[in-house]
This record gives C-alpha cells, structure tokens and sequence, in this order.
C-alpha cells in the first residue's frame, strides 16, 4: 500500500461488511468480509487508481513520507493532587526524585503492556 488508509466497519440493510478507504486517492476504497479482505481488494484497486488516472491524464497525488517522530524526553502530565500527593510521598520515602519515580513507574508499565 502505498497511500494512507482508513478501516471501518459498514452496514447496508442486514448485511455489515469492512471497508477500506484510501485518504489520498478519491473514491479509492476495498470492501471485503473482513478488515483483511477490505484491505487487499484496496491495495489492488489503487495500484488501477494510479494506472488510469496517468492513462486519463488525472494528477497522482505525491507518496506521503512519514516524518519520524523525535522525542526530547520531556513531558507535562496532569494528574489528580492527591496521586500527586502519594506519589511524591512514596518518592521521597524511595530517596529518589519524583521524577525518576514517574520514569520508572512508566518503564515497569511498558515492560508489561509492550504491543506484541
């Protein structure tokens, strides 16, 4: 696939089935019985998107390139004041900052709920 895509759910009368919509390429869209399905009848539908609007001489839109995301390590979070309260308690008690304890509070929760 080479275009941003959507993928959603659809219903017409009884029968509900998924539709894969292109977001750069109009009225570029899959259908199928499942995700998976919506999505192959997609990709091949825009690979014939792209023949015929350059057969029809209709301007193919630029591949978008995804700009990677730089992270500076800082963060600005809102929390209620007393989970505030408790955890600058707990940090304290830990003889670490309440910074390093929200650092490693997040890394022990990455650890466990890492995206397969």
């Amino acid at each position: 696939m080479l275009y941003p895509f959507q993928v959603y759910q659809s219903r017409v009368e009884q029968h509900v089935f998924w539709v894969a919509k292109s977001m750069a390429l109009k009225g570029c869209v899959g259908q199928g019985e499942t995700a998976e399905e919506a999505i192959v009848e997609l990709e091949t539908n825009e690979q014939e998107w792209i023949a015929t609007a350059k057969e029809v001489g209709i301007p193919v839109p630029a591949i978008p390139v995804e700009a990677s995301q730089e992270y500076s390590g800082k963060l600005t979070v809102r929390i209620a004041p007393g989970v505030h309260r408790d955890a600058a308690q707990i940090a304290k008690a830990e003889k670490i900052s309440l910074t390093q304890y929200i650092s490693d509070a997040i890394v022990n929760w990455n650890a466990h709920n890492t995206p397969a």
